[in-house]
């Protein structure tokens, strides 16, 4: 029985001692699993919890809200002084909980640095980005021919970025450029087309026109074929990006990051013609376009690049190619903004093998080829009128004497609208030889008039041929007003523009009608007559047939007589 209580005993005392255990790990077990190093930093989870349960026990032993008669004193916080803070082996003391703490003073702001006036504000700019010209100045010397001029702007432009002999700056910096190399004069264009043969010069009118943009801007974009092609011809060829603004101010190219890298800081960026994907997002201050008749879908990537070039107050863009007939280069032709510059081949045959233009034109000269891959011509073979080999072979020299002279006016619909074609033909016993092509575009009715008279002044015509389709008698009155020194004939068509250009095609292939002079636009609608793949009204094409017309065809013929 004894036993019995004693094992009685025993097993109360266990349950007392579980009952008091559980109690203490329910509601002391903050202050027990606290380790060592958490008491002693006073950070982790534990200490965490320690510092909450010290503030509920403190809001809830306060009493109750009075109005203070004495100010309430502030509760004591320790501060670790510099001595704890630096000595390594000393455990950091923390900083009591307080009800009103102290509020953080607000951050200090750095000051706004004033950028140069020719940057504007913007998130874009790099910071390392130093311009070292101005748009203004970019504007007078990208358009300038006086190599001396530029000289000395690139020479004051380094200056500030390292000391170098001037001599050595002038003989390592920018070449002469050619005349059809140097960009527009500094007026409304937003795209600058040039359309060249092979070796015209293209890339280096390019590079050139871009390395300025590169002292002005800091945000450019190189778009090639391929990104291969970028890299060797736009960057690293004999003509390219590298090879100009001399030791001083010569890139580097950045492979990882597909970017050029110029010493102030403007950085223009590599895209492949083949991803026009890539070109969403970015944004830049000017663009250079490389052989854009190339491109797998030329329509399509300079439509994402325009999307891009949105910094700045006028960006711009180049585009260098050699032409081909295809739809996206003659909508870019026609629209408005596009500064055309054309050269062939032969404009730089001062940088070429002596041998290479003699040998291409031995094999291909009169060809649709050569047309096209040396002329720089847009050559139209499906369904065209008129071909390129016998454009190529109506070369001629302006007669001493002409027979008659006819100015032939084909006026446009809207003022301002299509061009005014304006064509001048004079003939020569059986032969026809165009002598001007002096047709505008954006001018009223005025305008054109006064222009079609100034060149019957000019070349003495006999006769002023207009058509009167749209306007009828209006065409006669307006160039009336401006004081013809020949007789008007108004012409109408009763037929369509290929109907009436077939025989006048057909005196072209009898080499009846010769060119005194390059006329790259004219011969281009020529070819595109007839092919229905012309974006705009052949202006040039349509003056040139009523002139032809009118003195090959429509001519009285001499009695004669003929053996029965």
């Amino acid at each position: 029985m004894h036993a019995r209580r004693r094992r009685d005993g025993v097993e109360e005392n266990q349950r007392l001692v579980t009952f008091i255990g559980f109690w203490i790990i329910r509601v002391r077990w903050r202050r027990i699993f606290v380790s060592w190093p958490e008491i002693a930093t006073r950070s982790g989870p534990g200490a965490r919890r320690c510092r909450a349960a010290s503030r509920r026990r403190w809001i809830n032993s306060s009493p109750p809200s009075k109005p203070p008669t004495t100010p309430p004193k502030k509760p004591r916080s320790r501060r670790t002084p510099a001595s704890a803070a630096s000595s390594p082996g000393r455990p950091r003391r923390w900083r009591r909980w307080s009800p009103n703490p102290k509020p953080n003073p607000p951050p200090t702001r750095r000051p706004m640095t004033t950028r140069p006036p020719c940057m504007t504000a913007s998130r874009t700019t790099p910071k390392n980005f130093k311009p070292l010209l101005s748009p203004a100045s970019l504007a007078s010397l990208s358009s300038s021919n006086s190599s001396v001029e530029m000289m000395k702007a690139l020479a004051i432009a380094i200056s500030v970025l390292e000391p170098l002999d001037q001599q050595r700056l002038l003989s390592a910096a920018l070449a002469e450029p050619l005349k059809h190399q140097i960009a527009p004069p500094f007026e409304p264009w937003s795209t600058w087309l040039m359309l060249g043969g092979r070796g015209a010069g293209k890339t280096f009118a390019g590079a050139r026109w871009m390395t300025w943009n590169a002292l002005a801007y800091p945000n450019l974009a190189l778009v090639g074929p391929t990104l291969h092609d970028v890299r060797e011809v736009m960057i690293e060829g004999p003509s390219g990006l590298k090879a100009m603004g001399g030791p001083a101010f010569r890139p580097r190219w950045e492979a990882s990051r597909r970017r050029l890298v110029w010493p102030n800081g403007a950085c223009a960026y590599a895209f492949s013609a083949e991803d026009s994907d890539s070109l969403r997002g970015p944004q830049f201050h000017a663009a250079w376009a490389d052989e854009f008749c190339a491109w797998p879908k030329p329509g399509d990537t300079l439509a994402m690049l325009r999307f891009g070039l949105r910094l700045g107050t006028d960006p711009r863009l180049v585009v260098t190619t050699t032409p081909k007939p295809h739809r996206a280069l003659k909508v870019l032709m026609a629209e408005p903004g596009v500064s055309l510059t054309r050269a062939g081949t032969a404009a730089n045959a001062g940088n070429l093998a002596p041998a290479f233009l003699r040998t291409l034109k031995s094999l291909y000269g009169g060809t649709s080829l050569a047309a096209q891959e040396l002329d720089g011509v847009i050559v139209e073979t499906d369904g065209g009128l008129f071909r390129a080999e016998d454009l190529a072979r109506c070369r001629a020299a302006r007669p001493a004497r002409l027979d008659r002279v006819v100015v032939a006016v084909d006026p446009p619909a809207t003022a301002g609208g299509d061009a005014c074609g304006i064509v001048v033909v004079g003939r020569r016993d059986d032969r026809a030889f165009v002598l001007a092509d002096e047709t505008a575009r954006g001018l009223s009715p005025a305008g054109w008039a006064a222009r079609a008279v100034a060149a019957a002044r000019t070349w003495s015509a006999d006769a002023l041929v207009a058509e009167a389709n749209q306007g009828g008698d209006m065409v006669r009155s307006v160039l009336a007003q401006a004081d013809p020194p020949c007789r008007v004939k108004l012409v109408r068509a009763s037929v369509g523009k290929r109907a009436r250009a077939e025989p006048v095609a057909a005196l072209y292939e009898q080499g009846r009608v010769l060119h005194c002079g390059p006329f790259v636009a004219l011969e281009e609608e020529l070819m595109a007559l007839g092919s229905g793949d012309l974006e705009h009204s052949p202006d040039r094409a349509d003056a040139l047939v009523w002139a032809v017309s009118e003195l090959m065809l429509g001519a009285e013929r001499r009695p004669r007589l003929r053996a029965l």
